[in-house]
């Protein structure tokens, strides 16, 4: 199997206070954990605290989880995109896969709700054959 983990700044120069982070890995849980260590790291350097950065942790971690099971229509090994951006006090994690049928999440069951009450924002969307989920945390507003 190819592996990969790309990690690259935004195309374009960002303001002060702000941060991009794109990285690729392959859509197997044992990636996971670089996903999510990536985000906590950007979480810290921006001044989150350590509440909040393990809120991002979890998040992040099951979000991954909810696309990793996905299957596209490529036979070739899936991608798990992480795109990270944080400008102010605003981090925003959005976490992508190739998938040829996927189902929406559960919006009752435990992983969704765990998902909404550790992030400020949160969206499932597929168009086509990817499928994203995005989520927000902002810096100084109430952990669990």
């Amino acid at each position: 199997m190819a592996q990969r983990i790309d990690m690259t700044r935004a195309d374009r120069p960002m303001p002060p206070g702000a941060a991009s982070v794109v990285l690729t890995v392959p859509a197997h849980r044992d990636y996971i954990t670089i996903v999510r260590s990536a985000v906590a790291q950007l979480g810290a350097g921006f001044g989150f605290t350590i509440e909040e950065i393990g809120n991002l942790r979890l998040a992040v971690d099951e979000a991954c989880n909810l696309l990793v099971g996905y299957r596209s229509a490529d036979p070739a090994p899936n991608d798990l995109q992480c795109r990270a951006q944080v400008h102010g006090d605003l981090l925003r994690v959005t976490v992508i896969a190739s998938a040829e049928a996927a189902e929406p999440p559960d919006t009752e069951g435990f992983g969704w709700n765990i998902l909404t009450a550790l992030v400020d924002t949160l969206a499932w969307e597929q168009d086509r054959d990817t499928v994203r989920v995005e989520l927000e945390k902002r810096r100084g507003t109430r952990d669990l």
